[in-house]
């Protein structure tokens, strides 16, 4: 058979039933009798409607914590416990009421397999904290910080306490495919799935493993004050498995379940079942939490964005090149940077044919004048600079020039270096700046007495 999908028809007359036989004994019974009542419908009524009843329960219990704590992560908790309880819920119900039933090596693989995951994910989750009172994923805040308090309760009410919980009991219902079909002999559709669950585990662990190896190592050296390593100051893993996708324990998750569907296909004979809805569900929770998630990161990880356009979501594929994807994001190609060369003095120059300013060009060898530069130096040179040296030339052209030599000579030491010429500068001069110098008389500096003896001359 290729299609059992009608099938499901009958597993909710059989819930309705049960519903309505819980319900009636309840209301018809004293309070005295319950528990007796409940121990009953335990261990004769259908096991999916007595899961059912323990997911509603767990749904409502999980609600009222998250209301005066305001911490909706309690599903959260016991995401990697219910599972494994349905897998052996639907193994042991016959033992139950016939203990000399043998137990389904089906049912026995499945539970297994699904407690194997169910350990390794509480261990993981537990070393991470998430097993503490107050501990809350991150992304609730992030929502109830952009979402209307009453709109918000709506969904806590209904997604987060509830829907979650439907979707973990769904996902081990193939299990209950296989209580139905208990005479079904194993075959080798149920050997390619305890494979696959196998491989997706084993997968699954290796990249927690690497997800918390780097989380606590750049933790650790944070609150050491140590350097950290380039991936580490990026802050999140791009290597192993994370190299090859985003979310490879994600990719491994929705496989591992998707495999344990195929066990309801070995039992059944049926490729589409009702069971189907399940894997599918978690599916799409995963697209939505994973959106949430790395929205959450680019606001985090500035890099974070390079790696969304060179890395696969979740199924796991070579990355492409970093360098190409920033090419192709910005839209064009990236200019050359212009080449600098190192002078003798140490600094940097423009390359050829720019022109350099006047800093640039000092530890370089003065060029010989031009003719328009010779003109721009006798035309420095006509024009006297300051109110001074007009002074000095005109008392210098008003002595005789006998008389100016004895008297600079009788009085050299009391003048001093002052009426000296300027030494000749650094060789490093420009050759406008030699040219004006050459022709531009040296000023003469006098003291008093100097200046009185000049005048009484």
């Amino acid at each position: 058979m290729w299609c059992q999908w009608l099938d499901f028809s009958s597993v909710a007359s059989t819930l309705g039933f049960w519903q309505r036989w819980l319900v009636a004994s309840l209301q018809h019974s004293p309070r005295s009798v319950w528990p007796s009542i409940l121990e009953r419908f335990y261990r004769t009524g259908d096991p999916l409607a007595v899961a059912l009843a323990v997911c509603l329960l767990l749904g409502t219990l999980c609600l009222a914590l998250s209301i005066p704590t305001n911490n909706h992560s309690w599903v959260d908790k016991l995401w990697s416990i219910v599972p494994v309880y349905y897998a052996w819920h639907f193994t042991l119900h016959d033992k139950l009421q016939h203990p000399g039933v043998p137990l389904n090596a089906r049912l026995l693989i499945m539970s297994a397999i699904i407690t194997v995951w169910g350990t390794r994910l509480t261990y993981n989750f537990a070393r991470k904290g998430g097993y503490r009172f107050n501990e809350e994923d991150y992304r609730w805040p992030y929502l109830r910080a952009r979402i209307h308090p009453l709109l918000f309760l709506v969904f806590n009410a209904t997604f987060v306490a509830y829907i979650q919980h439907v979707a973990l009991l769904g996902l081990t219902t193939p299990a209950y495919l296989a209580w139905q079909n208990a005479s079904a002999p194993l075959n080798e559709i149920d050997l390619a799935a305890a494979a696959l669950c196998t491989f997706f585990i084993a997968f699954e662990a290796v990249a927690d493993h690497q997800q918390w190896a780097f989380q606590s190592a750049k933790h650790a050296k944070i609150a050491a004050r140590k350097r950290l390593t380039a991936e580490q100051a990026r802050g999140f893993l791009t290597s192993g498995l994370f190299r090859y996708s985003r979310h490879p324990n994600f990719w491994a998750e929705q496989c591992l379940w998707w495999s344990m569907y195929l066990f309801g296909v070995a039992a059944s004979g049926a490729w589409l079942n009702w069971t189907i809805v399940a894997p599918i569900a978690l599916s799409a929770i995963f697209q939505g939490s994973t959106w949430l998630t790395e929205k959450i990161s680019k606001t985090k990880y500035p890099d974070y964005g390079n790696y969304q356009r060179t890395t696969s979501r979740f199924l796991p594929l070579p990355p492409s090149s970093l360098e190409d994807a920033g090419a192709a994001a910005e839209g064009g190609v990236h200019t050359p940077r212009t080449p600098r060369t190192a002078t003798r003095s140490g600094r940097k120059t423009r390359a050829a044919g720019t022109p350099a300013t006047a800093t640039e060009d000092e530890g370089e060898p003065a060029a010989a004048p031009t003719a328009r530069e010779e003109e721009r130096a006798a035309a420095a040179a006509a024009t006297p600079a300051t109110a001074a040296k007009r002074r000095s030339r005109g008392r210098a052209a008003a002595r005789p020039a006998a008389a100016e030599q004895p008297r600079e000579d009788a009085e050299g030491e009391e003048s001093g270096a002052s009426n000296k010429r300027r030494p000749a500068r650094s060789p490093k001069k420009t050759a406008r700046v030699l040219a004006a110098e050459e022709a531009a008389p040296a000023p003469t500096r006098m003291s008093t007495r100097l200046r009185t003896r000049a005048g009484a001359a």
